[in-house]
């Protein structure tokens, strides 16, 4: 609720300091083209155009940026470079906790931001907290998204209990998901792990011991746990498994529903015209107020021209200041570090292009191979990230930057290699 009132009210500023003067500027013109209308009219609607205007612009230029950065992390996760992956997700996040997205559109970009930093998380077991909520809001969105429901209940088989909000999402998880025959296994393991008993764990437990496998494995755990027989769990009840199309609806008395659909409709009509009735009060004072002092102004004519000046002035200085705030805002300033000074010997060749990334070192030596058969120095250097070992595929050494990309670029255009990026090493 606050990021949606302060996104209106960043929106409300920029279009007071655009349809202010326009309204100087027009009115005249607005005026003799819609002759007889009360200006104040003429002013509000110019106020709701140009904050349509300025909403759309900002939602759109958020959306790009936005956009860009998950592309650029995506490139970096794929280069093995998580540390720069990470930072371009967080950049992503701050554009979308700032004003330039509108609350009534942001639902798409919310569930894109969710899901690549959710598949970054579970893919490169990422424990930061920021990054843990956001597979969390993904999950909670999105609960049949079963590749990624996999891999984070993988994370609590064997490694830790699951904390109580991670708990109410693991219950509509299996509430959802109790035939499903990759997840069940999973979910029963953690359910008898946890020592559930509720309903959601004995149905569970319930479907379990109706599979073959799993009841070999967890039969002794399970009666163990609810010091139940096979047979009573066999006549559990078992609930129609949810479907993403699925909607429970209580019962409704239809014969009460036109009798109470006239209430609800009078008393909004009710409501409607209270809230019309104040605020054509507020306009007329306004638009009073506005009056008596676009005549004051026309009496002093010579007035005008300092008036006009002085709002202009203030209205210039005030969006000075909001830019310059908006983009110290955005731009998070980098922690100083105190460093020791270590006199190293300079490389002369310090630069390279990396050209390829592997888990597995066996196809790692096979690009070796494939790149020295077509004259190419290439070698492999190894690394670590996210947990996991990978082998880096590096091409030549150059004494600058701009040699090594005229290399790479030589290289990708003659199909010799995919993609590249410069590399310090």
């Amino acid at each position: 609720m606050i990021w949606c009132l302060r996104n209106i009210g960043v929106r409300l500023w920029i279009t007071v300091l655009v349809a202010v003067p326009c309204c100087f500027y027009l009115m005249p013109w607005l005026s003799r083209f819609f002759s007889g209308t009360d200006p104040v009219f003429i002013i509000f609607f110019m106020v709701v155009f140009w904050y349509a205007v300025v909403s759309f612009l900002m939602h759109i230029a958020g959306g790009k940026m936005i956009k860009k950065l998950l592309q650029e992390a995506d490139l970096w996760e794929r280069a093995a470079i998580l540390n720069k992956a990470r930072k371009k997700y967080l950049q992503a996040v701050r554009i979308y906790d700032s004003f330039l997205l509108s609350p009534l559109a942001a639902g798409k970009i919310r569930s894109l931001i969710t899901r690549s930093i959710a598949r970054f998380s579970l893919t490169f077991d990422s424990e930061d907290d920021s990054f843990r909520q956001a597979v969390m809001v993904h999950l909670a969105s999105d609960p049949w998204d079963e590749t990624l429901v996999e891999l984070w209940l993988k994370r609590f088989v064997s490694s830790r209990t699951p904390e109580p909000q991670e708990q109410d999402l693991m219950t509509r998880l299996a509430d959802i998901h109790y035939g499903n025959p990759r997840l069940m296994p999973l979910l029963t393991r953690i359910f008898l792990d946890s020592g559930r008993m509720d309903f959601s764990a004995k149905q569970l437990f319930a479907r379990a011991m109706e599979d073959p496998e799993l009841s070999k494995i967890y039969r002794q755990r399970i009666q163990a746990l609810l010091g139940e027989s096979e047979q009573t769990l066999g006549r559990f009840p078992m609930q129609k498994i949810h479907d993403k199309t699925d909607a429970e609806s209580p019962a409704i008395d239809r014969q009460a529903l036109p009798g109470l659909v006239t209430t609800v409709s009078a008393n909004i009509r009710k409501l409607f015209h209270h809230v019309l009735r104040i605020f054509s009060s507020v306009l007329n004072v306004a638009g009073a107020c506005l009056n008596h002092f676009m005549a004051v102004i026309k009496k002093q004519s010579r007035w005008r021209f300092y008036v006009k000046a002085v709002i202009m002035g203030l209205l210039c200085l005030w969006l000075v200041v909001f830019i310059y705030n908006t983009v110290t805002h955005l731009k998070t300033p980098k922690p100083v570090i105190k460093t020791d000074v270590v006199i190293e010997k300079s490389v002369s060749r310090p630069f390279t292009i990396q050209v390829a990334a592997y888990l597995k070192q066996t196809h790692a030596e096979q690009y070796i191979r494939v790149l020295k058969q077509k004259g190419i120095d290439a070698r492999i250097k190894q690394t670590s990230g996210g947990g996991k070992t990978w082998y880096l595929i590096q091409v030549s050494e150059f004494e600058d930057r701009k040699t090594a990309a005229a290399y790479g670029n030589r290289l990708k255009s003659q199909k010799v290699i995919e993609d590249f990026f410069v590399s310090n090493k």
